[in-house]
C-alpha cells in the first residue's frame, strides 16, 4: 500500500473513532451541559470533515471554510469565556485563511 491508500484507510478509522466519541460522551453523560453538546459537536465535524478532506481533495477549501464558520459559531454561542476566545480565534483563523485561499484561486482562473 501507498501513502494515499495509508492516509485514506486512516482517515476512516480516525472519522469513526472520533464520531463514536462524540456520540459516546453525548449518550453516557447524566447531566448534558451546551459545552459539551458544543464539544462534542465540533468532535463529530472534525470526525466529517477530515476525511471529506482526503477523499475530496479539490473540495477541501470549502470544508474547511465551513469548519472554521462552525468552530466560530460554536465558540460565540455555546462555550464560556476561556473556551470561547480559542475556538473563536480557531474559527477565525481558519475562515480568514481559506478565504483568502479560495480568493486566490478564483483569480488565478
Amino acid at each position: 500500500m501507498n501513502f494515499r491508500q495509508n492516509q485514506k484507510l486512516f482517515s476512516i478509522f480516525f472519522a469513526i473513532i472520533f464520531i463514536g466519541l462524540g456520540l459516546y460522551t453525548l449518550c453516557s453523560t447524566e447531566n448534558i451541559t451546551t459545552e459539551d453538546i458544543a464539544l462534542n459537536f465540533i468532535i463529530i465535524v472534525v470526525g466529517f470533515t477530515y476525511p471529506l478532506v482526503i477523499f475530496k481533495t479539490y473540495l477541501s477549501k470549502i470544508f474547511l471554510l465551513v469548519e472554521g464558520t462552525i468552530f466560530f459559531c460554536v465558540g460565540i454561542f455555546y462555550l464560556t469565556f476561556y473556551p470561547k476566545i480559542l475556538f473563536c480565534s480557531i474559527g477565525m483563523l481558519l475562515m480568514f485563511f481559506f478565504t483568502i485561499k479560495i480568493y486566490r484561486s478564483r483569480i488565478k482562473h
